[in-house]
Order: C-alpha cells, then sequence, then structure tokens
C-alpha cells in the first residue's frame, strides 16, 4: 500500500461487505484502467493505488489482518500498520491508560472485526464459521515465563503467541447491518489473566447494484441519457424481488435521490441514487444523432 486507507481509495465504508468491495474494485478498475484511459500520465498510478487497495482487504484473510493490524495501532497509538506482539503485551499491562494504574487489570484486549453474511441468513439466522487468529495463553509455560526473564521455547517468554482457529457464530434472525455481536472470552488471552472478547460486527450483503451508507442501504439505478433530459419511466427490482415502475422527471442528474419507503432492508426505506447507464459501444447512427445534437447545442 502507499499509506492511503485501502477503504477510502475504493470508496466504501468499513462496513461494507467483502462483496460490496469487490464489486467496487471491479467498477473502479475498469474505470481507471489506463487502456480506458489513453493520453492520461495518471490513469497508471490510479489504477496502481486501486489494484493495491484491493490487495490489501479484497480477501477475507487479507481484511482481517489489515483490519486486526489497525487495531493494534490504536491500541498502541503507534499510528498506521502492524504492530509488534511485544507492543500489544505492553498495552494490556498498562490496561488501556497512559499512565499504568496501580494495580494493572489482568485481562486481555477485545478483538473488533466484521462478519459477511448473506441477506438470507441475516433474515433466517443460523450458524457460520468464523477464522479467528488471537493470542492464546502459551500451552508449554501456561504462561508462567511472562515478565519473568525466563525463556520459552514456544512464546520466547511472553506467556501467549499467536494461534488459529475456527469459531461457530450464531447470527440471530432478522439481524440488523452492523450490529454488533459480543463472544465473551475469545478476544486476546493475558498471560497472567481472564481473555478479552471478540466483538463482530454483522456485515450483510446488500446485493448487486445496492450498498450501505451506514445504517441506509442506498441503491444505483442506470438511467438512460435521454430520460435523465426529457423525463421517462423505469422500472427497478427492490431487494424484495419486487418490480417497481418510477417516473424520472426531466432534468434529473446523475447523483440525485429518491426514497422510496418501506423498500429497503427489513421494510425500512430504500434510497435510489441516479446514474447514467452505460451503452457500450455507440452505433454509427447513435454517433450521428450525437453529432447533430452538439451541432444545435446540446
Amino acid at each position: 500500500m502507499d499509506g492511503r486507507d485501502p477503504y477510502q481509495v475504493l470508496g466504501v465504508e468499513r462496513s461494507a461487505s467483502d462483496a460490496e468491495i469487490k464489486r467496487a474494485f471491479r467498477r473502479l478498475a475498469r474505470q481507471h484502467h489506463p487502456d480506458r484511459n489513453p493520453g492520461d500520465p495518471a490513469a497508471e498510478e490510479r489504477f496502481k493505488s486501486i489494484q493495491s487497495a484491493y490487495d490489501s482487504i479484497g480477501s477475507p484473510q487479507k481484511r482481517r489482518e489489515h483490519d486486526q493490524a489497525e487495531q493494534f495501532a490504536r491500541f498502541t497509538g503507534s499510528g498506521p500498520g502492524p504492530r509488534g506482539l511485544d507492543d500489544l503485551l505492553r498495552q494490556m499491562m498498562r490496561g488501556g491508560a497512559q499512565e499504568p494504574p496501580r494495580e494493572p487489570p489482568k485481562r486481555g484486549i477485545d478483538i473488533e472485526l466484521g462478519i459477511d453474511v448473506s441477506s438470507s441468513l441475516a433474515e433466517s439466522g443460523g450458524k457460520i464459521p468464523f477464522e479467528l487468529s488471537r493470542l492464546r495463553r502459551c500451552k508449554r509455560c501456561d504462561g508462567n515465563t511472562f515478565r519473568t526473564g525466563s525463556n520459552c521455547a514456544v512464546c520466547n517468554g511472553r506467556g501467549v503467541h499467536r494461534r488459529e482457529s475456527t469459531v461457530t457464530v450464531t447470527i440471530p434472525s432478522k439481524v440488523a447491518h452492523g450490529h454488533r455481536l459480543r463472544l465473551r472470552g475469545l478476544g486476546n488471552e493475558h498471560p497472567m489473566g481472564t481473555p478479552g472478547d471478540l466483538i463482530l460486527m454483522v456485515r450483510v450483503d446488500p446485493g448487486e447494484g445496492r450498498r450501505w451508507e451506514s445504517e441506509r442501504l442506498v441503491q444505483t439505478l442506470h438511467v438512460p441519457y435521454t430520460a435523465m433530459l426529457l423525463g421517462g419511466n423505469v422500472e427497478f427490482n427492490t431487494p424484495s424481488g419486487r418490480t417497481i415502475r418510477m417516473q424520472i422527471d426531466a432534468g434529473s442528474q446523475p447523483g440525485d435521490r429518491r426514497r422510496i419507503p418501506s423498500e429497503g432492508w427489513q421494510g425500512g426505506p430504500l434510497d435510489l441514487e441516479l446514474a447514467i447507464e452505460d451503452v457500450g459501444e455507440l452505433t454509427q447512427e447513435m454517433i450521428e444523432a450525437l453529432e447533430n445534437l452538439r451541432n444545435l447545442g446540446l
């Protein structure tokens, strides 16, 4: 990465699902590909930045690694980027404060991550496996070498070391996007005390052509350019699969929004954002018609 926030580069919120991130990357990669921007020397740099951002958070594993590294950086106050295990252990002993308390709390640090669920699973509820990487108490020394100066061949005297595991998460029915699930005792373990908690933010996949803005569902509605200028009727499908026909006002602009009550996620409002429909390769007739419009001053 070039130091920029990959979420900002891809134009998605941190609560976006993995599927949303993939769709945003595909759209931006097509838009800024150097082959589609001949004569633009900055196109290649924009494309590289987009690709680098996707490399950082484009897969569930990479995204978890990025988010945990960022979380550790917030804990230690050391800025962005991966933090060392020793930094995290020092933070444990400080208890999250700048000055150490008289009796440091012996509790591992919580882990905050996102978990992606389909809309059907979010509606019905159910169980889902989740790959978790966390600090666990050393099995060999049982954490007893922590801060003693003794060495351990497994944890190097830290009392904990990172281990991978799969946990089963229960998703409640009709769960809201952004809902936080707290799994007690599944955070980072403390070499001399109790483990922290695992806090999972539910990320519901909104589906193709939709995205979340905080807890509001936004759907892109592609409209022919002529309908933008002259007005017209367009049809679209709601998240529930219902087909709606809507009037587009003459003189509408890309980015204009219409709010449709009760057609969003779980009966909430749905925001429609207008965008110009991509017509693909222009035919000769289209080119001639556009030339005539340009000659008329349009």
